[in-house]
């Protein structure tokens, strides 16, 4: 469209200069003709009204109105005039060049049009104001043919004088030299040329310029609009890329303050991508390979279903399955196995994290070692004393563990990832976690009160009433 523009207003001076200068021929064409028949019409009147009437009257002029049926007789002023005006009309077909000679006081036997307003107003103007010695009137027309008028008086001289006030036919017979006893007027009307026809050409050309012009206008309307809904919606998003810079530093320092706790934590960390096909394991820390036995390159890329062994309770690895299916979180107790076979109870809880609800990202699991707790009940004093140790390191992995599900509901919230169903799985986990910190305080209560003064090593105690309940 723009270089259609282009082309068409390099082409304009070139079809305004064809046109210009064919209209111009025309018109050359039309008043020199029309020039060359007036001269021809005024020589041919002349020739046979005044020379040869002269000549068949032996030299004798006589000077009437009506000079036609007089022998000799030659035109008046006033009658030369009007018939001059007749031969201007005649000169030029389309009467666009009009000569009249004018008067409110015709001769009696005068056959005379009415004057109209412009006349009329013309020979008051003229007696009013001697001075004036033109009266004018322009008609401008855009759709029709201008045209302009010019009237000058006509003077009585003193041969008019005699002449107008003795004549039979004289309708005044007052007149003094210098009144004014009509107009002579001149009317020229708009060219009418054949070359302008070629105007056709030109105003269709333009037309077909403004049409280009309108088109490129609107295009480029519409590129503008477009450009500036582009730079709203660049703008707009590198808004929304600050905002998400700013909260991605900011949840990248959470997540690495998440991942230390995680690294260093004593109760076991892991996440299974739920992207992937059977679910593998993509991240253990140091507490799950001490917990399990299993090295991160033999845990990780794997499902976990490789803790399970002969007594891991098929209920318990159902209800799992079911909440993973589900995309639900989970906790509880099962039987799971080491890497050299030993068995342990693994207390796991799971929950989803990333995707959306029913189908998340992943799964992070936490496991910790409760084997202590089912076993407190089938040993002696001896044997319950030795438990202090990992009872207290239990307890310091559940403190551990409490602390590090308060952070991650806190990121996961700021993240807007935290759903009301795992809200409420954390907060059902977190009571459970404390219940089972409680137990432990309390085993410790226990084997704290236990004197080793009392029970010497090696007494064992084999009754059944000296176990603890």
């Amino acid at each position: 469209m723009l270089g259609l523009l282009i082309l068409s207003l390099l082409a304009l001076p070139f079809a305004m200069a064809s046109t210009l200068s064919g209209a111009m021929a025309a018109q050359m064409e039309v008043q020199a003709d029309e020039i060359s028949t007036l001269a021809s019409s005024i020589r041919s009147y002349y020739a046979d009204n005044i020379i040869s009437r002269l000549q068949a009257s032996g030299g004798q002029a006589v000077f009437s109105e009506n000079y036609h049926q007089i022998p000799g007789g030659i035109p008046i002023p006033a009658t030369l005039a009007i018939e001059l005006g007749d031969l201007f009309d005649s000169a030029n077909a389309d009467r666009r060049i009009s000569y009249s000679f004018i008067s409110d006081y015709p001769f009696a036997k005068r056959v005379s049009p009415p004057l109209d307003g412009f006349e009329m107003e013309a020979i008051k103007a003229f007696r009013s104001n001697p001075e004036l010695d033109r009266y004018t009137r322009l008609k401008q027309s855009w759709l029709g043919q201008p045209s302009f008028r010019v009237a000058t008086p006509v003077l009585m001289r003193k041969a008019c004088v005699s002449c107008h006030n003795v004549h039979p036919d004289s309708p005044k017979r007052d007149w003094k030299v210098g009144d004014v006893r009509g107009i002579q007027e001149v009317t020229v009307r708009g060219l009418d040329i054949k070359g302008l026809g070629r105007f056709g050409y030109l105003m269709a050309y333009m037309g077909l310029v403004g049409l280009v012009s309108v088109g490129a206008a609107a295009a480029f309307q519409r590129q503008a609009s477009a450009l500036e809904r582009i730079n709203r919606r660049l703008q707009d998003s590198n808004e929304r890329e600050s905002e998400m810079g700013d909260q991605l530093r900011s949840q990248v320092e959470e997540l690495r303050l998440l991942s230390a706790v995680a690294e260093h934590a004593t109760f076991g960390v892991s996440i299974a991508d739920m992207r992937q096909d059977d679910y593998p394991l993509i991240y253990v820390n140091e507490a799950f390979s001490h917990i399990t036995g299993y090295p991160r390159d033999k845990a990780t890329g794997f499902n976990c279903r490789f803790l399970r062994g002969p007594d891991t309770d098929p209920q318990v690895v159902a209800s799992i399955i079911s909440a993973i299916r589900e995309g639900k979180p989970f906790h509880g107790e099962l039987v799971n196995y080491r890497m050299d076979g030993t068995r342990f109870w693994n207390r796991l809880t799971l929950y989803p994290v990333g995707g959306s609800t029913g189908k998340p990202d992943f799964y992070v699991g936490n496991q910790m070692d409760v084997t202590a707790l089912h076993s407190a009940r089938e040993l002696n004093l001896d044997q319950l004393i030795q438990l202090g140790a990992p009872t207290a390191a239990a307890q310091g992995s559940l403190d551990e563990l409490l602390a590090h599900q308060s952070a991650l509901q806190t990121s996961l919230r700021s993240q807007g990832l935290l759903t009301v169903e795992l809200e409420t799985f954390f907060a059902a986990e977190r009571r459970t976690l404390e219940t089972l910190q409680a137990r432990l305080q309390t085993t410790r209560n226990v084997i704290q009160q236990i004197r080793p003064e009392q029970h010497p090593p090696g007494r064992g105690v084999s009754n059944q009433e000296e176990r603890l309940p």
